[in-house]
């Protein structure tokens, strides 16, 4: 079924624009579709969050490599609960504090994403030049996976 819908993609568009992945939010665990937004080319994303305990900002980035979701940093102002404490965390690779905030660089493979959302929280999606307000849905366990899509991507 993949192989068909990346020849698919393939043949719909020309080589200048090219087809491109899109990340998909689905209620979890139904699995119903929410959204469909495509990936910029190079294949990152981010999520921000206002954290619970420290309630300070908090910027996961991500980069999808191949069909793997790759947490390459995450970036904070305050340490607590639930955040980075020290360099010997999970697929860290390096750790910084630039700007009054903390940055733990990171290889850190996605087996599953799922965000919990909740309205105090201003959960979002980045794209490129777009943001997506996860709060416009009821407060829930969302996944945000990767797909080939159809979704044409036009160079600027």
């Amino acid at each position: 079924m993949l192989a068909l819908l990346l020849a698919a993609c393939a043949s719909f568009y020309p080589r200048q624009t090219g087809c491109v992945s899109a990340v998909v939010l689905r209620r979890f665990p139904s699995s119903e579709e929410l959204g469909r937004y495509p990936l910029a080319k190079d294949g990152r994303f981010s999520l921000s969050f206002i954290h619970s305990v420290s309630t300070t900002p908090v910027r996961d980035n991500y980069r999808v490599e191949g069909d793997t979701i790759i947490q390459t940093s995450e970036t904070f102002e305050a340490h607590g609960a639930g955040l980075p404490s020290m360099f010997g965390e999970p697929g860290a690779t390096d750790w910084e504090q630039r700007d009054g905030k903390f940055i733990l660089h990171m290889q850190r493979p996605i087996d599953r994403l799922i965000v919990r959302t909740d309205r105090r929280y201003h959960n979002r999606l980045h794209l490129h030049d777009t943001e997506i307000d996860l709060n416009q849905w009821e407060d829930q366990a969302l996944e945000v996976i990767i797909e080939p899509s159809q979704v044409q991507y036009v160079p600027k």
